[in-house]
Protein backbone atom coordinates (compact mmCIF):
# COMPACT_ATOMS: atom_id res chain seq x y z
CA UNK A 1 0.00 0.00 0.00
CA UNK A 2 2.04 2.71 -0.70
CA UNK A 3 3.09 4.11 2.13
CA UNK A 4 5.25 2.04 2.05
CA UNK A 5 7.76 5.07 1.17
CA UNK A 6 8.82 4.30 3.96
CA UNK A 7 7.50 1.16 4.61
CA UNK A 8 11.38 0.18 4.44
CA UNK A 9 11.17 -0.90 7.84
CA UNK A 10 8.03 0.13 9.52
CA UNK A 11 6.04 -1.61 12.49
CA UNK A 12 3.20 -1.20 14.00
CA UNK A 13 0.20 -2.71 16.32
CA UNK A 14 -1.86 -1.15 18.58
CA UNK A 15 -3.78 -4.51 20.56
CA UNK A 16 -4.26 -4.01 24.01
CA UNK A 17 -1.17 -2.31 25.36
CA UNK A 18 0.67 -5.14 23.48
CA UNK A 19 0.73 -7.78 20.75
CA UNK A 20 1.45 -11.17 19.72
CA UNK A 21 -1.31 -12.54 19.02
CA UNK A 22 -0.12 -15.78 17.15
CA UNK A 23 -1.97 -19.61 17.62
CA UNK A 24 -3.40 -22.17 16.32
CA UNK A 25 -7.01 -24.01 17.37
CA UNK A 26 -7.70 -24.21 20.98
CA UNK A 27 -10.30 -24.18 23.52
CA UNK A 28 -12.83 -24.72 20.76
CA UNK A 29 -15.34 -23.57 23.26
CA UNK A 30 -14.54 -19.87 21.82
CA UNK A 31 -15.99 -17.79 19.23
CA UNK A 32 -13.88 -16.34 16.37
CA UNK A 33 -13.91 -13.37 15.04
CA UNK A 34 -14.60 -14.17 11.22
CA UNK A 35 -14.36 -11.13 8.17
CA UNK A 36 -17.78 -9.56 6.69
CA UNK A 37 -15.30 -8.67 4.09
CA UNK A 38 -18.51 -5.88 3.19
CA UNK A 39 -17.15 -5.33 -1.15
CA UNK A 40 -17.65 -1.67 -1.04
CA UNK A 41 -15.43 -2.36 2.22
CA UNK A 42 -12.92 -3.95 0.31
CA UNK A 43 -13.39 -1.66 -2.82
CA UNK A 44 -12.62 1.16 -0.50
CA UNK A 45 -9.43 -0.07 0.87
CA UNK A 46 -7.81 -1.16 -1.74
CA UNK A 47 -8.59 2.14 -3.64
CA UNK A 48 -7.11 3.96 -0.53
CA UNK A 49 -3.83 2.44 -1.18
CA UNK A 50 -3.64 3.27 -4.77
CA UNK A 51 -4.45 6.79 -3.39
CA UNK A 52 -2.15 6.62 -1.18
CA UNK A 53 0.99 5.96 -3.46
CA UNK A 54 -0.54 8.41 -6.09
CA UNK A 55 -0.18 11.02 -3.22
CA UNK A 56 3.21 10.32 -2.37
CA UNK A 57 4.18 10.30 -5.90
CA UNK A 58 2.43 14.47 -6.28
CA UNK A 59 3.38 15.18 -3.08
CA UNK A 60 0.42 15.47 -1.61
CA UNK A 61 0.44 16.50 1.56
CA UNK A 62 -3.80 17.74 2.20
CA UNK A 63 -4.38 13.99 0.41
CA UNK A 64 -1.74 11.83 2.78
CA UNK A 65 -2.97 14.09 6.07
CA UNK A 66 -6.26 12.47 5.31
CA UNK A 67 -5.69 8.97 4.59
CA UNK A 68 -3.24 8.82 7.84
CA UNK A 69 -5.14 8.68 11.27
CA UNK A 70 -3.81 11.36 13.66
CA UNK A 71 -2.41 9.01 16.00
CA UNK A 72 -0.89 7.32 13.58
CA UNK A 73 3.10 6.07 14.10
CA UNK A 74 5.06 3.17 13.80
CA UNK A 75 8.39 2.10 14.54
CA UNK A 76 12.05 3.07 12.35
CA UNK A 77 14.67 0.16 11.51
CA UNK A 78 16.75 2.30 14.15
CA UNK A 79 14.20 1.64 16.70
CA UNK A 80 13.04 5.55 17.12
CA UNK A 81 9.24 6.31 17.33
CA UNK A 82 8.06 7.45 13.98
CA UNK A 83 4.63 10.06 13.60
CA UNK A 84 2.46 11.05 11.06
CA UNK A 85 3.58 14.52 11.42
CA UNK A 86 7.70 13.65 11.09
CA UNK A 87 6.25 11.32 7.96
CA UNK A 88 4.46 14.34 6.45
CA UNK A 89 7.42 16.85 7.06
CA UNK A 90 10.13 14.83 5.47
CA UNK A 91 7.36 14.19 2.69
CA UNK A 92 6.93 18.05 2.33
CA UNK A 93 10.57 19.25 2.63
CA UNK A 94 11.72 16.85 -0.34
CA UNK A 95 13.80 14.26 1.77
CA UNK A 96 11.66 11.64 1.27
CA UNK A 97 10.23 10.65 -2.30
CA UNK A 98 8.37 8.34 -4.16
CA UNK A 99 8.73 8.91 -7.92
CA UNK A 100 6.52 5.54 -9.01
CA UNK A 101 5.44 2.24 -7.85
CA UNK A 102 3.50 -0.86 -8.81
CA UNK A 103 1.57 -2.23 -6.81
CA UNK A 104 1.04 -6.00 -6.59
CA UNK A 105 -2.79 -7.33 -5.16
CA UNK A 106 -4.24 -6.33 -1.86
CA UNK A 107 -5.31 -8.78 0.55
CA UNK A 108 -8.03 -7.44 2.43
CA UNK A 109 -9.92 -8.47 5.50
CA UNK A 110 -12.43 -6.61 7.00
CA UNK A 111 -14.08 -6.81 10.98
CA UNK A 112 -16.51 -4.33 11.06
CA UNK A 113 -14.92 -0.91 11.55
CA UNK A 114 -11.20 -2.78 11.49
CA UNK A 115 -9.41 -3.74 8.42
CA UNK A 116 -6.24 -5.24 7.94
CA UNK A 117 -4.67 -5.09 4.05
CA UNK A 118 -1.23 -6.36 3.25
CA UNK A 119 0.67 -6.61 0.06
CA UNK A 120 3.69 -6.07 -2.01
CA UNK A 121 4.78 -3.12 -3.48
CA UNK A 122 7.66 -2.25 -5.88
CA UNK A 123 8.84 1.12 -5.99
CA UNK A 124 11.40 3.97 -7.25
CA UNK A 125 12.31 6.07 -4.41
CA UNK A 126 14.65 8.53 -2.95
CA UNK A 127 15.58 8.92 0.97
CA UNK A 128 17.99 12.10 1.79
CA UNK A 129 19.14 11.96 -1.63
CA UNK A 130 20.02 8.60 -1.85
CA UNK A 131 18.40 5.77 -4.00
CA UNK A 132 16.43 3.19 -1.79
CA UNK A 133 13.94 1.61 -4.55
CA UNK A 134 13.12 -1.86 -4.31
CA UNK A 135 10.40 -4.71 -3.50
CA UNK A 136 8.78 -4.34 -0.48
CA UNK A 137 5.83 -6.41 1.93
CA UNK A 138 3.90 -3.91 3.69
CA UNK A 139 0.60 -4.42 6.11
CA UNK A 140 -1.92 -1.56 7.10
CA UNK A 141 -4.04 -1.93 9.92
CA UNK A 142 -7.23 0.68 9.69
CA UNK A 143 -9.94 1.87 11.25
CA UNK A 144 -13.33 3.38 9.78
CA UNK A 145 -14.62 6.83 11.54
CA UNK A 146 -17.62 8.12 10.49
CA UNK A 147 -17.84 6.52 7.93
CA UNK A 148 -14.01 6.97 6.29
CA UNK A 149 -11.50 4.18 6.44
CA UNK A 150 -8.01 5.63 7.53
CA UNK A 151 -4.77 4.37 8.11
CA UNK A 152 -3.63 3.63 12.23
CA UNK A 153 -0.77 1.57 11.99
CA UNK A 154 1.92 0.26 9.25
CA UNK A 155 4.62 -2.26 8.99
CA UNK A 156 7.00 -3.30 6.22
CA UNK A 157 10.30 -4.93 4.87
CA UNK A 158 12.73 -4.84 1.65
CA UNK A 159 12.04 -8.37 -0.25
CA UNK A 160 15.16 -10.24 -1.07
CA UNK A 161 14.33 -13.14 -3.76
CA UNK A 162 15.25 -16.59 -3.80
CA UNK A 163 15.93 -18.02 -6.94
CA UNK A 164 12.00 -18.99 -7.49
CA UNK A 165 10.09 -16.46 -5.71
CA UNK A 166 6.68 -16.60 -7.67
CA UNK A 167 6.83 -20.72 -6.45
CA UNK A 168 8.14 -19.73 -3.20
CA UNK A 169 5.06 -17.43 -2.39
CA UNK A 170 2.88 -19.97 -3.56
CA UNK A 171 3.84 -23.18 -2.42
CA UNK A 172 1.70 -25.16 0.28
CA UNK A 173 4.92 -25.99 2.17
CA UNK A 174 5.80 -22.36 3.32
CA UNK A 175 2.62 -21.79 4.28
CA UNK A 176 1.90 -24.74 6.26
CA UNK A 177 5.41 -23.92 7.75
CA UNK A 178 3.98 -20.60 8.49
CA UNK A 179 0.95 -21.41 10.29
CA UNK A 180 3.00 -23.78 12.39
CA UNK A 181 5.24 -21.44 13.26
CA UNK A 182 1.87 -19.40 14.73
CA UNK A 183 1.15 -22.88 16.62
CA UNK A 184 4.34 -22.74 18.34
CA UNK A 185 4.05 -19.18 19.46
CA UNK A 186 0.78 -19.42 20.85
CA UNK A 187 1.90 -22.93 22.46
CA UNK A 188 4.58 -21.23 23.82
CA UNK A 189 2.46 -18.09 25.38
CA UNK A 190 0.49 -20.81 27.33
CA UNK A 191 2.99 -22.63 28.32
CA UNK A 192 5.10 -19.96 29.01
CA UNK A 193 8.49 -20.82 27.75
CA UNK A 194 10.56 -18.02 27.82
CA UNK A 195 13.23 -19.82 25.77
CA UNK A 196 11.09 -20.53 23.04
CA UNK A 197 9.57 -17.16 22.88
CA UNK A 198 12.92 -15.75 23.01
CA UNK A 199 13.49 -17.51 19.28
CA UNK A 200 10.61 -17.27 17.96
CA UNK A 201 11.00 -12.72 18.08
CA UNK A 202 13.60 -11.16 16.63
CA UNK A 203 16.08 -9.22 18.58
CA UNK A 204 15.24 -6.05 17.41
CA UNK A 205 11.05 -6.68 17.33
CA UNK A 206 9.22 -3.71 18.52
CA UNK A 207 5.73 -2.57 18.37
CA UNK A 208 3.35 0.53 20.30
CA UNK A 209 1.20 0.25 21.45
CA UNK A 210 -2.11 1.56 22.40
CA UNK A 211 -0.63 4.43 24.49
CA UNK A 212 1.56 5.37 21.47
CA UNK A 213 4.55 4.27 23.38
CA UNK A 214 7.01 1.83 21.89
CA UNK A 215 6.98 -2.04 23.03
CA UNK A 216 10.15 -4.06 23.04
CA UNK A 217 10.93 -7.73 22.81
CA UNK A 218 12.55 -7.17 26.62
CA UNK A 219 9.34 -6.09 27.60
CA UNK A 220 7.46 -8.53 25.79
CA UNK A 221 9.27 -10.85 27.60
CA UNK A 222 9.41 -9.63 30.91
CA UNK A 223 5.86 -9.39 31.07
CA UNK A 224 5.66 -12.95 30.82
CA UNK A 225 8.32 -14.18 32.60
CA UNK A 226 7.29 -12.10 35.43
CA UNK A 227 3.35 -13.37 35.14
CA UNK A 228 1.95 -9.66 34.81
CA UNK A 229 0.68 -11.57 31.45
CA UNK A 230 -0.94 -14.62 30.52
CA UNK A 231 -2.41 -16.08 28.00
CA UNK A 232 -4.63 -18.67 29.51
CA UNK A 233 -6.30 -19.89 26.05
CA UNK A 234 -7.25 -18.86 22.13
CA UNK A 235 -8.68 -19.97 19.41
CA UNK A 236 -7.07 -18.85 16.12
CA UNK A 237 -9.70 -18.13 12.66
CA UNK A 238 -8.52 -18.80 9.37
CA UNK A 239 -5.29 -17.49 8.35
CA UNK A 240 -4.08 -15.86 5.27
CA UNK A 241 -0.40 -16.20 4.77
CA UNK A 242 1.61 -14.88 2.19
CA UNK A 243 5.23 -15.53 1.57
CA UNK A 244 8.09 -13.21 -0.75
CA UNK A 245 11.39 -14.13 -0.53
CA UNK A 246 12.86 -13.51 2.69
CA UNK A 247 9.14 -12.12 4.00
CA UNK A 248 6.31 -13.48 4.79
CA UNK A 249 3.14 -12.12 6.33
CA UNK A 250 0.37 -13.86 8.28
CA UNK A 251 -3.20 -12.43 9.39
CA UNK A 252 -5.84 -13.65 10.94
CA UNK A 253 -8.46 -13.22 13.70
CA UNK A 254 -8.42 -14.63 16.99
CA UNK A 255 -10.04 -15.02 20.27
CA UNK A 256 -8.20 -14.85 23.52
CA UNK A 257 -8.88 -15.77 27.35
CA UNK A 258 -5.97 -13.16 28.59
CA UNK A 259 -4.82 -11.56 32.04
CA UNK A 260 -2.79 -8.45 32.77
CA UNK A 261 -1.58 -7.48 35.74
CA UNK A 262 -4.44 -9.57 37.73
CA UNK A 263 -7.11 -8.05 35.30
CA UNK A 264 -9.15 -10.14 32.21
CA UNK A 265 -8.53 -8.49 29.01
CA UNK A 266 -9.92 -11.65 27.30
CA UNK A 267 -12.02 -10.58 23.73
CA UNK A 268 -11.31 -10.86 19.83
CA UNK A 269 -8.88 -8.96 18.02
CA UNK A 270 -7.59 -9.33 14.74
CA UNK A 271 -3.81 -9.04 13.94
CA UNK A 272 -0.99 -8.72 10.93
CA UNK A 273 2.90 -10.61 12.01
CA UNK A 274 5.66 -9.77 9.67
CA UNK A 275 8.40 -12.20 9.74
CA UNK A 276 11.54 -12.57 8.46
CA UNK A 277 14.21 -15.54 7.53
CA UNK A 278 17.42 -15.18 9.09
CA UNK A 279 20.16 -17.24 8.33
CA UNK A 280 17.68 -19.90 7.64
CA UNK A 281 15.35 -19.26 10.28
CA UNK A 282 11.77 -17.59 10.32
CA UNK A 283 11.34 -15.10 13.15
CA UNK A 284 8.72 -12.58 13.51
CA UNK A 285 10.25 -8.85 13.50
CA UNK A 286 6.90 -6.54 13.21
CA UNK A 287 3.27 -7.12 14.46
CA UNK A 288 -0.29 -5.20 13.86
CA UNK A 289 -3.28 -5.97 15.76
CA UNK A 290 -6.93 -4.66 17.51
CA UNK A 291 -9.78 -5.52 19.67
CA UNK A 292 -12.38 -6.21 17.28
CA UNK A 293 -15.97 -4.96 18.31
Amino acid sequence: MKKSVFILQFVVLLLCTFVSIWAAARDKGLEVPMPSNEPTDVAAIRQLGRDMGDAMVAGDIDKLNQIYADDWATVGSSGQLFTKDKFLRDFKSGKHKLESYQLGPIDVQVFGNVAVAHGGVTEKRSDAGKDTSGEFAYMDLLKKYAGKWVVVRSAGARVVLADSPKAQSHDPKFVETMKQFAQDTGNAMVALDIDKLNQIYSDDWATIGSSGKIFTKEMLLDDFKSGRHKLVSFEIGPMDVQVRGNVAVVQASVNEKRIHDGKDISGQFVFCDLLENRTGKWVIVRTLGTRVN
